[in-house]
């Protein structure tokens, strides 16, 4: 009899161990399931980061359908005005500066999310900038309204 004792004590221990892991396992499980879409934010520093390498084509990705359709209506207008003898495309309209000696933001900010759209703040050494954002399929995209246009 004093054997059986350790042994119903170890198997209960075994038992325990076993759903405390089943346990744990099944919280982490569920908070992987979880997946929350990244926030307009996160766009915003996608963007900060294609200019800053100089990635036109990035940048052009992250504009909304809306900013590159304007883009693609002036590209065509330059053509037209310059007799076709150059042909432009929407990324050409698309200026990226040198960020040499530019401080980069101290803070990028949501400031309103409503819906499908969003506006960001960017905080940095030379000022304060508010930019729209339009969530289109689950992604966050740089709404710019005037941008593009002569």
């Amino acid at each position: 009899m004093g054997l059986a004792l350790p042994s119903r004590r170890s198997t209960v221990a075994a038992v325990a161990s076993a759903l405390a892991a089943m346990a744990l396992a099944a919280a982490v499980a569920g908070r992987s399931c979880r997946v929350t879409q990244p926030g307009p934010e996160v766009a915003v520093r996608e963007m900060l980061q294609a200019a800053k390498t100089g990635d036109r084509d990035i940048v052009f990705e992250l504009l909304s359908p809306q900013t590159r359709e304007r883009l693609e209506r002036e590209a065509k207008r330059a053509t037209d005005l310059v007799g076709a003898a150059v042909r432009y495309s929407a990324k050409d309209l698309v200026s990226i500066g040198s960020s040499d000696g530019v401080a980069p933001p101290t803070d990028i900010t949501v400031i309103e999310e409503r819906g499908e759209r969003a506006i960001v703040e960017v905080v940095s050494p030379a000022g304060r900038s508010r930019i729209e954002l339009v969530r289109i399929d689950g992604r966050w995209l740089i709404d710019l309204p005037s941008y593009g246009t002569m």
